[in-house]
């Protein structure tokens, strides 16, 4: 959709997204992998919060507008790159303001990459007993100075210990559950209750987390599933099944009784924060250059395959210089070409 921007709007988020995509690249592809992926399912109505008010007409969202704007984005490398052009805007102008949107204006919370150097002591947040797969990539989940839902939740915190425990769910859920919180994810008709459900066990998470279809275009692959690993307030209306007390193991209106060991069940949305997101991929693959001469960039990355093809094609052209016909058309070729 069309937008009517000045120069120095437009300049500004020209410079914003180059400096978050120059940050932290990984970080920007998988908060716009999770925004395609609510895009794309059927329950966007729930998963696609917040949406993007420039696709909001007469108060209707227009998913279908929207779908086409997110065809046509390019990977971000690419997009990277034609930033630095001066007519970068009028080339991209709808693809510039819907990344701003979603990456620059969607700030609270942002999402860091983590050094894969630090996966093992986030890992080691909560202690596991059963051996899961670990994930390719980590990516922390950090709120903005300032951040009310923070300080509410700090505030909420005191007197109380805290500790973490995982959370898995559907990829397209992800968007909403960064920026809402979990609330949206309270299971109301689960055997033991109502209430936002999470595990001490990354393997007993992981079956809630399928893998789902996020963005072709991403350097961090199209097939992705995520984990959050939540902090959660120790509170009494955080149900643990490995209590002993009856009040900390179960809810009231429970048809199955206590909640199952290395379960637990938070009652109250509020008293549980995303720290950190666990994320599988596929075909994950580190990000490249921003070169896009095609055969070049794909002779970069093959060397061994281009030295033999090269060895072939000296011998060939060896053997052919000394046939005469060959000489004759080459000729011909070339006054042809306008190369004489």
């Amino acid at each position: 959709m069309k937008s009517s921007v000045t120069q120095e709007d437009s300049d500004k988020k020209i410079s914003s997204l180059k400096h978050l995509f120059q940050k932290d690249l990984k970080a920007a592809d998988l908060k716009w992998s999770l925004f395609i992926a609510a895009c794309h399912s059927y329950r966007f109505d729930s998963c696609l919060k917040p949406f993007p008010p420039m696709y909001i007409v007469n108060e209707c969202k227009d998913i279908e507008a929207l779908r086409k704007a997110i065809e046509i984005v390019p990977p971000l490398t690419i997009i990277y790159q034609e930033l630095h052009e001066p007519n970068a805007y009028s080339n991209y102008g709808t693809t510039i303001d819907l990344l701003y949107w979603v990456l620059i204006r969607l700030r609270d919370p942002y999402i860091k990459s983590v050094n894969k150097d630090c996966f093992e002591s986030v890992l080691q947040k909560v202690p596991s007993e059963m051996k899961a797969t670990p994930p390719n990539l980590i990516f922390q989940i950090a709120s903005a100075k300032q951040s009310t839902s923070e300080e509410k939740w700090k505030n909420a915190a005191q007197g109380h210990s805290t500790f973490y425990a995982y959370h898995g769910s559907r990829l397209e859920n992800f968007h909403s559950i960064i920026h809402y919180g979990l609330q949206q994810n309270m299971c109301k008709t689960a055997l033991f209750g109502k209430g936002i459900y999470l595990s001490s066990e990354l393997g007993v998470s992981l079956p809630y987390s399928p893998v789902g279809y996020g963005w072709g275009g991403s350097v961090l692959g199209s097939e992705l599933s995520c984990v959050a690993l939540c902090e959660l307030i120790n509170h009494p209306d955080v149900k643990q099944g490995n209590s002993g007390d009856t009040s900390r193991n179960r809810v009231v209106d429970s048809a199955g009784g206590k909640v199952p060991n290395k379960y637990y069940l938070v009652i109250n949305s509020e008293l549980v924060r995303i720290r950190y997101l666990l994320v599988y991929s596929q075909d994950f693959r580190a990000p490249r250059s921003t070169d896009r001469r095609g055969l070049m960039a794909w002779f970069g990355r093959h060397k061994l395959l281009t030295f033999v093809l090269g060895y072939i094609v000296l011998l060939t052209s060896v053997g052919l210089t000394h046939n005469k016909h060959v000489e004759k058309y080459y000729r011909l070729f070339v006054q042809k070409a306008g190369f004489d």
